[in-house]
């Protein structure tokens, strides 16, 4: 019989380990995405000419500009407040599995 079997301890083991990486590494992966995303945005905010220069005499333009670079701040802030979210819920968690042992 095989060590790596679905009914071994062994498995359900390795198991919940690969699980666990799998979801850091997404969340590593979708933060970095959010984060480039962002990062894109608040670039996009100061690129080039006025963007639609014949509509309200230019005036729309930063409204444009002003929205693309609320919109950069707040992908980056949102991003921040998840990870620092996701941290202290696993600490909790830790602090609680801690408590029940004792």
């Amino acid at each position: 019989m095989s060590n790596h079997s679905p009914n071994t301890p062994n498995y359900h083991k390795w198991h919940a380990l690969l699980k666990g990486i799998g979801n850091i590494v997404i969340r590593i992966v979708g933060a970095g995405l959010a984060l480039a995303f962002g990062l894109w945005l608040l670039l996009a905010s100061n690129m080039g000419p006025a963007y639609l220069p014949q509509i309200m005499n230019g005036a729309l333009d930063f409204w444009i500009r002003i929205t693309l670079l609320m919109a950069g701040l707040a992908i980056w802030i949102s991003t921040a407040v998840w990870l620092i979210w996701l941290i202290l819920r696993y600490l909790y968690s830790q602090f609680k599995t801690k408590e029940k042992r004792l």
